[in-house]
């Protein structure tokens, strides 16, 4: 355990003394990966299949908030979307505008959600998405987790009408639009996904706040195994295709991330756990303590060599 602790506080004391530095390096890493996800998901443009324009938009997210980050990714959706066709780029603006008023305005830190949800379905791992999302932004995540699925799902859409529109006459071009909208609106996998991702974000987190011993290890494990259940019983309530093999694999990972997370958030000593209870002239306060595991810091043994020195050289 200790050992475990010294290694956590060292790299969170590295982070801090060189946050100036450390911070605009994640940043522009996990600005890359989505804008490269984006051009694999929305690779239409010519403008954004350059490598450099992926790495100045990766600077340029680097050196400000995760909204203009957000703002940013959705400019190359909604321009790759238009060249696609005029009509699906009034989609995705559509999309991306009613994303912006539903939830930006509201939540902005938790906006890289968006971005997440979509890279997990690539990696295949869509499954652990509730669990991650659970422990990194509680209940707050569920609306970004929703249009997360959306953002996905469309850019699948969009392929499928952009073949469609290569040998399409007048009327079939007409309905490639209309399917690029039914399928979003009724796809039976996105709906799952979404109202799983909703019940699992939302019970476990109810737990994760409760006032109990081992209450965040306890939700991450109801967690898990409500994702198993939830998915595989809504998918046939739905008559949708639930692998489980790919469930349970998706929700261990999910769990194993999460219990790090966790653990590098914060570790507590329950067996130390204290009650006090103490009252003022209006109220009652009872509070519960419970301090964290840390690592005593090592003592340095400082010996003054400016004595011995005097001495030495009295005696020459």
């Amino acid at each position: 355990m200790s050992g475990l602790l010294t290694i956590r506080d060292t790299i969170r004391d590295f982070l801090r003394k060189f946050d100036e530095i450390t911070t605009p390096v994640f940043r522009f890493i996990l600005s890359y990966i989505m804008f490269t996800s984006i051009n694999s998901m929305y690779g239409y443009s010519d403008l954004f299949e350059s490598g450099m324009v992926v790495f100045l938009l990766s600077v340029i997210s680097a050196l400000v908030s995760t909204p203009i980050v957000v703002f940013l990714g959705g400019v190359v959706i909604v321009m790759n979307s238009f060249a696609v066709a005029t009509e699906v780029g009034i989609c995705a603006l559509f999309l991306f505008l009613l994303m912006y008023c539903m939830y930006m305005r509201v939540f902005p830190n938790t906006g890289w959600i968006l971005a997440l949800v979509p890279i997990l379905y690539m990696w295949k791992l869509s499954y652990a998405v509730p669990i991650i999302v659970m422990i990194f932004a509680g209940a707050s995540g569920i609306v970004p987790a929703a249009f997360g699925v959306v953002i996905y799902r469309f850019s699948l859409y969009v392929t499928e009408v952009k073949e469609l529109l290569v040998t399409a006459s007048e009327e079939d071009t007409f309905l490639a639009y209309t399917y690029l909208i039914d399928s979003v609106l009724k796809n039976k996998e996105m709906l799952l996904s979404m109202i799983v991702y909703a019940v699992v974000i939302l019970i476990s987190f109810v737990i994760y706040k409760l006032p109990v011993d081992y209450a965040w290890y306890i939700a991450i494990g109801v967690a898990g195994v409500i994702n198993v259940i939830a998915f595989m019983s809504c998918g046939m309530m739905l008559d949708v295709e639930v692998e489980a093999g790919n469930v349970i694999f998706g929700t261990i990972l999910g769990v194993i991330v999460a219990v790090i997370v966790q653990l590098c958030k914060s570790m507590v000593d329950y067996s130390r756990k204290e009650t006090v209870q103490f009252e003022d002239d209006e109220y009652f306060y009872y509070v519960k303590a419970i301090p964290k595991y840390t690592v005593s810091a090592k003592r340095k043994n400082v010996k003054k060599m400016n004595d011995e020195i005097e001495e030495v050289v009295e005696q020459q």
